[in-house]
């Protein structure tokens, strides 16, 4: 029994010698974990200074290879179009648009504002190019060195409409200024665009014309485009100029205003289209704003646009006026022999033996006068220019001729009898220093002094 315990013993003694041996011996393969720690951080400390070449690449990437530009520059090409809210709303951009997007690939961004914003538009560079209708703004923008280029493309007219009621009673006149005042006089309600729009500055130009400074509840300044003021007009049985194109297009959708005076040709309203000076800011597209402009006085375009309004009106909204399409169409005598010396400045119409036009040298090379006229300061000035009733002898005013209609590039106009003007032997058209010519009237009213005089109606 004695031998057995001891046995057992001396087995459990022989395992625990094993187990010490093997515990002994353990701490041999510890080493390399020991050792391989202390080697890695120097593996890790020399694979960042090495890893710099991979840090530095992308801070290269964006300059070497800006790819948001190269994919601008390959996209879809579109030009900003700021315009009045006429061209829009008459239907004529819907019209002619497509086929400039389709032969070009390029979209065309139409922003339609009144004429005044979208001149703003462009003096800002928030626009590519410009299709608007107020000649001594669009003059104004170019002087100042907003514009690159301008180019006549078109014209219509102004109209006034109303009520068929015509309250005022101004149906069947001819001269604008005579119905305005009429408007004034029975204080008949009178929507304006109000926007400093082309259309709005004719209006105040007529009110300008008659004497009247409109004010007072029958006088309602919108604020809005031309089919909202319309659609104001109608609402209000009231009085409202427009362009006609506008008019027609919201006739066929069931206005019932009607027209009232039309034909005065102080009511014209020519269009032209600008570039806008690329020096305003590299997202100018200047070569898609000439391109463009290329297109719009093009003689294939300007045919569309003179077709534009015939099917549903027997007559055309517009009145293509480039210079492409006047060569092509033939200009009047008087207009082709003085294009051909330069620029229109002065042209003489209505009712005379021969209309007359001159360039600016042609009538600085006339003989000259000098006059002696106060301005509105009070001042006494000396004036140089041409007689103003020696202008009208040239075209051989015709017998029955009563009256003179004096017009500026900024549409107003300033009306005195065919007697008056014949009698005056100091009335002139004084040359001025920025060019062109103003009238110059001693002892008439301050309203007959007209700056920048382009043309002079007989009428």
């Amino acid at each position: 029994m004695r031998s057995k315990q001891w046995m057992i013993r001396i087995i459990v003694l022989a395992m625990l010698l094993v187990s010490t041996v093997a515990c002994s011996a353990a701490p041999t393969p510890t080493v390399p974990p020991t050792e391989a720690p202390t080697a890695a951080p120097v593996v890790a400390e020399e694979e960042p200074t090495e890893a710099v070449v991979p840090t530095e690449a992308p801070t290269e990437e964006p300059t070497a290879a800006p790819e948001p530009e190269a994919e601008k520059e390959t996209g879809p090409k579109s030009i900003i179009l700021a315009t009045t809210t006429s061209t829009q709303d008459s239907g004529l951009l819907d019209f002619i648009l497509p086929d400039f997007e389709e032969e070009f690939g390029i979209e065309v961004q139409v922003v339609a504002v009144g004429t005044g914003q979208a001149i703003a538009l462009g003096e800002d560079g928030n626009a590519d190019v410009l299709l608007v209708h107020a000649r001594s703004r669009e003059d104004a923008f170019m002087e100042a060195g907003h514009g690159v280029r301008r180019e006549d493309v078109m014209y219509n007219d102004f109209i006034i409409v109303g009520p068929e009621e015509d309250p005022a009673g101004i149906k069947g006149m001819t001269s604008a200024t005579e119905a305005f005042a009429k408007i004034a006089e029975a204080e008949a309600t009178f929507i304006s665009r109000g926007d400093e729009s082309g259309t709005h500055t004719k209006e105040l130009s007529v009110w300008k014309a008659a004497g009247i400074e409109p004010a007072g509840a029958w006088y309602i300044a919108a604020g809005q485009g031309m089919g909202a003021v319309l659609t104001m007009a109608e609402e209000q049985q009231a009085y409202a100029l427009t362009d006609r194109a506008t008019y027609l297009a919201m006739s066929l959708e069931g206005l019932e205003s009607v027209i009232l005076v039309e034909g005065d040709e102080v009511l014209f309203n020519p269009y032209g289209v600008i570039a806008v000076n690329p020096e305003k800011g590299k997202h100018i597209k200047i070569d898609l704003a000439n391109q463009f402009i290329d297109w719009i006085i093009s003689v294939p375009t300007q045919e569309k646009i003179a077709q534009f309004g015939v099917e549903e009106f027997g007559a055309p909204l517009f009145t293509s006026d480039s210079a492409l399409w006047r060569e092509s169409q033939g200009e009047s005598s008087a207009e082709s022999e003085a294009s051909e010396a330069g620029d229109i400045a002065l042209k003489i119409t209505g009712k005379v033996d021969q209309e007359m036009a001159w360039t600016e040298a042609e009538v600085h090379a006339m003989e000259t006068m000098d006059v002696e006229s106060t301005n509105k300061q009070g001042e006494a000035s000396t004036y140089t220019g041409v007689s103003l009733a020696g202008l009208l002898e040239q075209a051989g005013v015709q017998a029955d001729a009563e009256t003179i209609v004096l017009v500026a590039d900024d549409g107003y106009a300033a009306e005195v009898s065919w007697a008056e003007v014949q009698a005056c032997e100091d009335c002139i058209l004084s040359f001025r220093n920025q060019g062109g010519f103003s009238s110059v009237m001693p002892g008439f009213s301050g309203g007959l002094q007209v700056k920048g005089v382009i043309e002079v109606q007989v009428k």
